[in-house]
């Protein structure tokens, strides 16, 4: 395989196709599928042509698509078959990235140290121009809003204010939870220039996570933390690190501008019946989501009907509030198991496993993205929405088939 410094031309488009792809923010979207499938079929012709063929590591690709499948068969019991296709269209990510990486082969130039390094600068850039960008756009463009009204509604804003580029909060949250995962991974003793970019930009993203106050992915973070500063061996430069981050991060969320003062903090435990706060709401969800798996804990209902299900559940339990905004679980965990029954839900924990166990010791980014992943997936259901999709099954296959391959 070619070197660093002489890639043939195949490998250089490849490269360039991955970076579009790592910088997805940044793509409107109704064209976020397209850099996708260009590089599957440029991954295609470039297997095809090659003279020496990759070693297939084909125990990693089913491990990888093996829950994705499975969710596939149940659409042959689903009653709503046209939004099935729909969910089908919006999760072939997780179908698509690890048959690239399979078919790129783990030798390839896309696995050396130098452009894992330039993949992920170029989603802490790509990440950092969308933020800086957004905030600009908005505060320039809002008549009479001030710096003060900006922070205060640029959590919303963002979601509804920017056109083709809009994305939820929370998802937002989530890659600048990875983007933080990346820049701490990149910084080296002897890179002094380096290190100051990446502070600064760290400083940038707990700026922006404590703005969006977004109390799953901050969570996710927290237990990052601690998994980082207790994870191997116990090191007082770990603990500076956690605590400063924790500190200003702390701060910022305590004394960032809220709109009407209200900080999504301080309603966590506000769950009683009656309540709507977010937390609130999502035990409702939880025990209509929990009360369907017993029902129906073998198969599940199939990919199409898991939103029909709970939609009946809701109107049946008397929660019309969650009927009228259409309430998904809210959890990926208890949504693939509502889809797939036990089954699915098994071949999903087991690739998670998987990733895990590989990763353990040889590779802490894949460890630390698998975990922070696995961690919000519990509130949230990260890979049924377009934006939390495309850059998971991306980066967790891009590194899953970097780790060392087993001897064949």
């Amino acid at each position: 395989m070619s070197s660093i410094n002489n890639i043939n031309v195949y490998d250089k488009l490849l490269l360039i196709l991955i970076y579009i792809n790592t910088a997805t923010i940044l793509i409107p979207d109704k064209y976020k599928g397209w850099p996708i499938v260009a590089l599957l079929l440029w991954v295609v012709i470039r297997y095809l042509k090659s003279t020496t063929k990759p070693i297939l590591e084909n125990k990693k690709l089913l491990t990888s698509i093996g829950f994705f499948l499975i969710l596939t068969f149940s659409i042959l019991y689903s009653v709503d078959l046209s939004y099935a296709l729909k969910k089908l269209e919006t999760g072939s990510s997780l179908v698509v990235f690890p048959v690239v990486f399979y078919l790129i082969g783990h030798n390839s130039v896309v696995f050396k140290e130098q452009i894992i390094q330039k993949i992920k600068f170029t989603f802490i850039i790509s990440l950092l121009f969308f933020l800086v960008a957004t905030f600009i756009y908005l505060y320039l463009t809002k008549d009479s809003y001030t710096l003060k009204n900006t922070l205060e509604h640029y959590t919303y804003l963002v979601d509804i204010g920017i056109g083709s580029y809009s994305i939820h909060s929370i998802y937002l949250s989530i890659y600048i939870g990875i983007a933080l995962i990346f820049a701490i991974s990149l910084i080296k003793t002897n890179a002094p220039r380096r290190n100051i970019f990446l502070c600064f930009t760290l400083f940038i993203l707990i700026a922006f996570t404590a703005i969006l106050n977004k109390k799953g992915p901050i969570i996710s973070l927290s237990i990052i933390g601690l998994v980082f500063v207790f994870k191997d061996r116990f090191s007082l430069r770990k603990v500076i690190y956690a605590t400063l981050l924790t500190t200003i991060l702390g701060s910022l969320i305590i004394f960032a501008p809220r709109f009407k003062g209200e900080n999504k903090f301080e309603k966590l435990f506000e769950i009683g019946e009656g309540k709507k706060t977010s937390s609130a709401l999502r035990i409702q969800i939880y025990k209509c989501a929990v009360q369907l798996v017993a029902k129906s804990p073998i198969y599940g209902y199939g990919w199409g009907d898991t939103k029909t299900v709970l939609n009946q559940c809701y109107e049946n339990n008397n929660k019309q509030f969650l009927l009228e905004d259409n309430y998904n679980s809210h959890n990926q965990y208890l949504s693939i198991f509502l889809s797939t029954g036990t089954l699915g839900f098994l071949a999903f924990v087991y690739y998670i496993f998987v990733v895990l166990k590989a990763s353990y010791k040889e590779h802490k980014v894949l460890f630390f993205l698998t975990l922070y992943f696995c961690l919000n997936m519990f509130t949230e259901n990260i890979l049924e929405r377009e934006d939390g999709v495309i850059i998971i099954a991306l980066l967790l296959n891009l590194f899953f088939f970097n780790t060392k391959p087993k001897i064949q």
